[in-house]
């Protein structure tokens, strides 16, 4: 459902939008010194989708030239070769080099970028890339706000001695 912002009624009482007609749900658009928005960055989420970094099967496609070399023939996927690739050198590589990067790269309040959730898929490929760029993973059913690590080395929350939810 969406909403058409144009068509919406003003408030009679405070000159404000009506959200739903009768709704008695008021806001008003504006820049953020304007006080209410729908867009406070505080209140939204970020997602950031990673590809895995390079596996042994996508050397055999740049060296073939195409995905021929994927093909299974009849045969069940389990029996390919290239089933389930792992990361190559420069995959692990990769997957450092954005790790580096992630922890200098600004978000939100923090020096670093932090992630509240990292769903992989169970590919050993993209379990190694999120292993190489999040490090291991924290024990299941301690919540984040519970488990508290140090900041990314160098950062100047890591300086202050100051812990963050992983």
């Amino acid at each position: 459902m969406s909403t058409n912002f144009i068509a919406m009624k003003r408030a009679s009482s405070s000159g404000g939008l009506n959200a739903m007609v009768d709704d008695g749900f008021e806001y008003s658009l504006g820049p953020p010194e304007s006080g209410f928005s729908l867009f406070l960055a505080e209140r939204t989420k970020k997602v950031h989708f990673i590809r895995h970094a390079e596996g042994f099967h996508n050397v055999a496609t740049k060296e073939t030239g195409d995905n021929h070399c994927l093909l299974r023939g009849g045969k069940p996927a389990a029996a390919h070769p290239l089933y389930d690739s792992r990361l190559t050198g420069k995959g692990i590589d990769q997957s450092e080099a954005l790790k580096d990067y992630l922890t200098k790269r600004p978000s939100g309040s923090r020096s670093f970028t932090a992630f509240d959730l990292v769903v992989v898929s169970p590919l050993t490929r993209t379990c190694e890339t999120a292993l190489h760029v999040f490090g291991q993973p924290r024990a299941p059913g301690i919540p984040a706000f519970m488990s508290k690590v140090d900041a990314p080395v160098g950062s100047p929350e890591y300086a202050a001695g100051i812990q963050v939810a992983p």
